[in-house]
């Protein structure tokens, strides 16, 4: 509604507990330890405010716990700007924390507690608000909600409300293949949420490949399209494919001078190619927009190290 182009968001809110590690080897001696960071995380919270921050109207619809960190999480995303009258602050479950201890060497192990069961999962198809969701001009899920119920079943029913209503639909699969493996059911659920998608995002090798059981990315890419939706392979430094109806090209990673830290790159990705298109632009320039908001994001620490609206346009222009 209105002149500016709104996005509503299901999805998962979480915190992100970044721990830097000293290099014991050449430290031998026990040094200060950096305090522990607090940023806010969660695979669609951080491209809710990937879009708030490029100026698109965001609203987020999602559970966390009612505890310390929910509510923080809650304040910060209201902070940043994103409508959070969706998001439900349950009682009975703790707020998802994911810790993330970086190495040494820039590397990191990703531990998340509770292991099961937290907050986000509580998110029930009562919280929804059908009109909302059919009165918005972009709506995007991601596959960390189609894992656990009730909020699968949530997340799935938005994805049905918005294509009835004609309004564009995007999926990250967010698969973590390598922590839950390809159950039958989940396979099933994946897949009755692309035929519900007009943009899937993915990464190309981990899981764009696995999930369409071919080697190459372009034939990967083209069969997921089906000639009815468009497909982004994020490739890191190569940058991302993009595939549809009869076309498929890579589009090039822009060059940054260094790299902090890529937690979060790929829902910088995903905000910068949605804003794009509710600009009007096409798959091709959005995925450039992906592109830049993904590097600019890459040059700072934490999920949240994300860029203005004028940052990517310099960027883009290449100013």
């Amino acid at each position: 509604g209105g002149s500016l182009m709104t996005a509503v968001l299901v999805g998962d809110a979480n915190v992100d507990l970044i721990l830097r590690l000293p290099d014991r080897a050449a430290d031998t001696k026990q040094g200060a330890i950096p305090p522990p960071e607090l940023h806010g995380g969660g695979t669609v919270a951080n491209t809710a405010v990937a879009l708030a921050r490029l100026g698109v109207p965001v609203a987020l619809i999602s559970a966390a716990g009612d505890d310390g960190y929910g509510r923080w999480v809650r304040d910060d995303l209201v902070r940043e700007g994103v409508d959070t009258t969706g998001l439900r602050l349950v009682p009975e479950d703790f707020t998802p924390t994911v810790i993330a201890a970086i190495h040494p060497d820039g590397e990191r192990s990703i531990y998340v507690w509770p292991p099961t069961g937290s907050a986000h999962i509580s998110l029930r198809v009562d919280d929804l608000d059908p009109a909302r969701i059919a009165g918005a001009d972009w709506l995007h899920t991601s596959g960390m909600v189609l894992r656990g119920s009730p909020v699968r079943e949530a997340a799935l029913h938005a994805m049905l409300i918005a294509h009835e209503a004609g309004v564009p639909v995007s999926l990250d699969l967010n698969l973590r293949l390598e922590v839950w493996g390809w159950a039958d059911e989940f396979r099933a659920t994946i897949k009755r949420a692309i035929r519900l998608a007009d943009v899937v995002f993915g990464h190309a090798a981990e899981e764009i490949v696995p999930l369409a059981g071919v080697e190459n990315i372009e034939m990967a890419a083209q069969a997921i399209s089906h000639d009815r939706r468009i497909v982004v392979a994020r490739h890191g430094g190569r940058g991302a494919l993009v595939a549809g109806s009869g076309y498929s090209e890579w589009v090039p990673a822009f060059e940054i001078p260094a790299i902090v830290d890529t937690l979060g790159a790929g829902d910088a990705f995903n905000g910068g190619f949605i804003a794009a298109r509710l600009a009007g632009r096409d798959p091709v320039e959005c995925a450039r927009w992906g592109n830049a908001v993904a590097a600019l994001k890459i040059g700072q620490a934490g999920a949240r190290g994300l860029p203005s609206r004028e940052a990517v346009a310099r960027l883009l222009a290449g100013t």
